[in-house]
């Protein structure tokens, strides 16, 4: 039997291997089966199908294009350890054969330690050592961690098996982040190995840790169930193997087995008290009260250009106003700028109008989330994370959310 992967990495942080089971569609939009957060990425990008017995790639009339062999091309056949660019993300394909018995998911984990040196990934020695003495299955323990969840018992063993295969695999190094506060995304996640620790920042930028977590623990229901964006960040304690199970086959799980929701609604409830609670105890339920919060200042943001193949990319202003002012980032409402003009990781230049004594203050930012005005009489909504900011930039913006003079 033969599986097929795709093995990539998003930046130097994200490093994922995703099964092949039917249609794959990549892009920059949400609703590609692999979102891209890539300024050269187009909405809706490239496409994977079978056809003939292969795996083909083909261009969806992108403006980047599709790269194979340093040639752009509209369509290429795929074998294993070819490689192909998307944007500004390169793609390895992989095929794997395997035995009923020989299908582990550790067996996928080695091809994200030895897809190449382009891509760079790394697990664990004593992660791969161990789980080679113990002689134990990756996938059984897997289906083991999803057993040992409360919302998973109602499955059968072959509904666990096909979540294990459809399941999206990333390794996260030391000190990586894994999700942010405000991202959007609907995943559930599954530690299979390493430790996390789940935290969020008050409005000036101290880090409130909420929770830690280890092998077999889960996180991501709050977003699952609501549909908000993430309300707190995620970040690898060690070296961690997760499992990303997408909202897609999870939102099946819940149709065909209620049960599942509604012990999900309990965790998700405990979770939310807890996390009250610790918000409470700190005062960042008070703080966001602050009248600094609710004050509005002028904000002039710059969009960096981006490198393309054609260096057409050009900086773009925009003037905004301020929706809520932090020491870690800010959130700005921007009238008339198109969808396609903010993009999450971009580069963005700020120029922050602070009222007297303190005046303007100016750092660069990243761009962590947008929100797309839905009519003609709402603002585009981008929240930005600070980066660079001088540090006499910083002791003004400090002072003056604290209300000194």
């Amino acid at each position: 039997m033969k599986q097929c992967y795709l093995a990539f990495e998003i930046g130097s942080m994200q490093k994922t291997i995703y099964p092949l089971l039917g249609p794959t569609t990549i892009g920059r939009a949400a609703d590609n089966t692999i979102t891209l957060p890539d300024p050269m990425t187009s909405r809706n990008h490239a496409r994977l199908v079978i056809a003939d017995g292969k795996w083909v790639v083909e261009d969806l009339g992108s403006a980047n294009g599709i790269i194979f062999g340093g040639q752009r091309v509209e369509r290429v056949a795929l074998s294993s350890g070819d490689i192909f660019e998307v944007g500004g993300v390169s793609f390895r394909y992989v095929e794997k054969e395997i035995s009923g018995k020989s299908k582990q998911l550790f067996e996928t984990v080695q091809i994200l330690a030895t897809a190449g040196d382009d891509l760079d990934f790394h697990v664990a020695e004593e992660t791969k050592e161990a789980a080679a003495e113990q002689s134990i299955p990756w996938s059984q323990r897997l289906q083991e961690a999803v057993a040992a969840i409360p919302f998973f018992s109602p499955l059968d063993g072959d509904e666990k098996k096909k979540l294990a295969d459809a399941a999206t695999l990333h390794v996260f190094n030391a000190g990586e982040m894994i999700i942010r506060e405000e991202d959007p995304g609907r995943s559930i996640y599954v530690i299979l190995d390493g430790k996390i620790r789940v935290f969020t920042r008050d409005h000036q930028g101290e880090e409130l840790e909420l929770a830690v977590l280890g092998a077999s623990q889960f996180f991501g229901e709050m977003s699952f169930l609501t549909g908000k964006p993430r309300s707190g960040s995620v970040a690898a304690v060690d070296t961690s193997v997760i499992v990303e199970l997408s909202y897609t086959s999870m939102r099946k799980v819940v149709k065909e087995h209620p049960t599942v929701k509604k012990v999900l609604v309990e965790y998700y409830q405990e979770r939310s008290g807890n996390t009250a609670e610790k918000r409470a105890e700190k005062g960042m339920d008070e703080g966001k009260r602050d009248s600094r919060q609710k004050d509005r200042v002028s904000v002039k943001l710059v969009v960096l250009p981006q490198t393309t193949p054609t260096g057409e990319a050009k900086a773009s202003s925009w003037k905004g106003v301020s929706v809520d002012v932090a020491e870690s980032g800010i959130v700005v409402r921007v009238s008339g700028a198109s969808p396609e003009t903010f993009l999450v990781q971009g580069e963005v230049r700020l120029e922050i109008d602070l009222p007297e004594p303190w005046g303007e203050i100016r750092t660069l930012g990243t761009i962590r989330r947008v929100k797309s005005a839905q009519t003609a009489k709402e603002m585009t909504m981008v929240g930005i994370e600070y980066a660079g900011m001088a540090e006499a930039d910083a002791r003004k913006l400090k002072d003056y959310l604290s209300g000194g003079g």
